[in-house]
């Protein structure tokens, strides 16, 4: 596994992507806490469901599919709405298990139509670019890793064979987007970071890697931490597609990913205001929780 040290304004150098919304969210995760017969748990659990869907409504994913040309994915936004609506009246008259089970209804569609979208490229172009962008600025950075790598006589064989794959799906990535191709372009692109992510792990087992970053501006090392959040959730993504969270596993996944959008959003807020600072520090921590959910499901990251 691959420690990272950061130390003054050194950034440890994590994962990145735009995110499709993973179905399943918080509720094992956070209702295992709470007692079945305590009214203020289960009505800060339903809340805490209720503001998450709020989260996903407004994401860009979530207005795009609610503008969108696609009418499948209007009405699972549309039902989303619906049902989030219905939760908060039955929260207001006390009836618990009614809004409980229709803030998943509202989860469950929400979260479907924010991930069908990103599974079918039904982002703008201009989003998609974006998030081709900021993914091969990620691929970048573990490519030049991997390049001091291949200077180390015991690892050069396995690192230049790994830079021989990142370049051919990079390359093949490129090719696509200049067609015009951008959904498969950001897969290929997507396939390059997750090996160069994991081999570069494998590759350096149980050395310590120190990487420095420096930053101009806290706004700056905002921007950085917001790609390297979304990085997380494209790897949390790709393994939940693998089967890495198989089982009760993903219960424990969701409620990782779930707190960490959390922060982010609190992040976000903290960033409009002006204090980036406080932002950076929220990112960082929501960044955290994604890391634990990729090592939960085996990915060597720190």
């Amino acid at each position: 596994m691959i420690d990272f040290i950061a130390a003054d304004r050194e950034k440890p150098m994590r994962l990145r992507w735009m995110a499709g919304f993973l179905s399943a969210v918080l509720a094992a995760a956070v209702g295992a806490q709470a007692p079945a017969d305590d009214a203020d748990q289960r009505r800060r659990l339903i809340e805490q469901k209720i503001r998450l869907v709020d989260i996903l409504i407004n994401s860009p994913a979530g207005r795009s599919a609610a503008e969108g040309h696609e009418a499948d994915f209007r009405a699972l936004i549309e039902q989303g709405h619906q049902a989030v609506d219905d939760a908060r009246k039955a929260l207001v008259d006390g009836r618990f298990d009614e809004a409980a089970k229709l803030a998943d209804d509202a989860l469950r569609s929400v979260s479907s139509a924010s991930r069908r979208m990103s599974q079918e490229g039904a982002l703008s172009e201009d989003a998609q670019r974006k998030n081709l962008r900021d993914l091969g600025d990620q691929v970048g950075m573990y490519r030049g890793s991997i390049e001091e790598l291949a200077k180390d006589p015991q690892k050069s064989a396995g690192a230049k064979a790994l830079l021989g794959r990142v370049d051919g799906l990079t390359a093949e990535s490129k090719q696509l987007a200049e067609a015009g191709r951008l959904g498969e372009a950001g897969k290929k692109m997507a396939e390059a970071y997750k090996i160069a992510v994991e081999e570069l792990s494998r590759l350096r087992a149980g050395q310590e890697v120190l990487l420095s970053l420096k930053f101009d501006t806290p706004a700056d090392e905002y921007a950085y931490e917001k790609k390297r959040f979304a990085s997380n959730e494209i790897m949390v993504d790709m393994m939940i597609a693998e089967g890495r969270a198989a089982g009760d596993k993903r219960r424990l996944v969701d409620g990782f990913v779930e707190a960490g959008r959390r922060l982010g959003t609190q992040a976000e807020e903290q960033a409009t205001a002006g204090r980036h600072a406080e932002a950076v520090k929220l990112m960082e921590q929501a960044s955290a929780q994604l890391v634990r959910a990729l090592q939960s499901m085996g990915v060597p990251v720190f």
